[in-house]
C-alpha cells in the first residue's frame, strides 16, 4: 500500500517538475538536504484513444529556480474550498513533510481525499529567483500541451492538465512575490472551479 501511495504521488509530481528544475533552495539560501527538485523533469505524452503513446513532448522549463520553505503555513484553502474544487470531500489541509522514498522529501500542505485517505491534493508556495512569478506562469503555459492561461487571477494563472490523461491537474498562480501551486490528484476540475479556487488562494496569499 505504501509503494502504491508513493507511485500515485510521484506520477502527480510530473507536472510540478516542469517548474522545479535545477536550483531549488531553502528560504535561508542553503540547499535543502532532500530538495523537491529531486523529482526529475518528466516529458508529457499526449494520450491517444488507441492506447498507443505519441512521441513525448518536452515540457520542462529549464532555468526556472524556485525557493521552498518561504512560508510556514501553505494551507491557503479551507477543506470546504478544496472540496468544492475537487468535487468530493477532503480533509483539512496539514503542513507535512512527506517521505517519498528514493525521491526524497515532499513538503506541502496536503489535503487527503476522505474516501481514500491518500495525500493526492496539495498546495505549495514558492519563492523565485531570476524570473518573476508571472513569467513562470507564461512559460508553463507555453511549454505544456493542454494548458490554459487565466489572466484575471492574481498577476496571471495557468491550469495544467495531468500527464497522460490522468485525473487531476495543477493551477499555478503568480503574485508579486510568490508562485502558488494548487495540485489536484482526484477528479478533474472545470474552469469555473479553478477560477474560484485561484481567486481564493490569491486573497489568502502572504504579502
Amino acid at each position: 500500500m505504501r509503494a502504491d501511495r508513493r507511485g500515485r504521488i510521484t506520477a502527480a509530481l510530473a507536472v510540478a517538475a516542469l517548474l522545479l528544475t535545477g536550483c531549488t533552495k531553502n528560504a535561508d539560501g542553503a540547499p535543502p538536504p532532500q530538495p523537491e527538485s529531486t523529482v526529475p523533469p518528466v516529458p508529457l505524452t499526449r494520450p491517444t484513444t488507441s492506447g498507443v503513446e505519441l512521441d513525448p513532448t518536452p515540457t520542462t522549463t529549464s532555468g526556472a529556480p524556485l525557493i521552498t520553505g518561504v512560508v510556514e503555513d501553505e494551507c491557503l484553502l479551507t477543506a470546504a474550498e478544496f472540496t468544492a474544487l475537487v468535487g468530493q470531500p477532503v480533509s483539512p489541509g496539514r503542513n507535512t513533510q512527506l517521505d517519498m522514498g528514493p525521491e526524497g522529501q515532499k513538503r506541502s500542505c496536503f489535503y487527503p481525499t476522505e474516501a481514500s485517505g491518500l495525500p493526492k491534493n496539495w498546495i505549495n508556495v514558492y519563492g523565485t529567483t531570476g524570473q518573476h512569478p508571472s513569467e513562470l506562469v507564461q512559460r508553463a503555459n507555453k511549454n505544456t500541451p493542454g494548458s490554459k492561461l487565466l489572466t484575471d487571477i492574481g498577476l496571471g494563472a495557468v491550469t495544467v492538465p495531468a500527464a497522460l490523461g490522468a485525473p487531476g491537474g495543477d493551477m499555478y498562480v503568480a503574485t508579486e512575490k510568490y508562485l502558488l501551486e494548487i495540485h489536484v490528484g482526484d477528479g478533474t476540475p472545470d474552469e469555473p472551479r479553478w477560477i474560484v479556487a485561484g481567486t481564493a488562494i490569491v486573497a489568502k496569499a502572504p504579502a
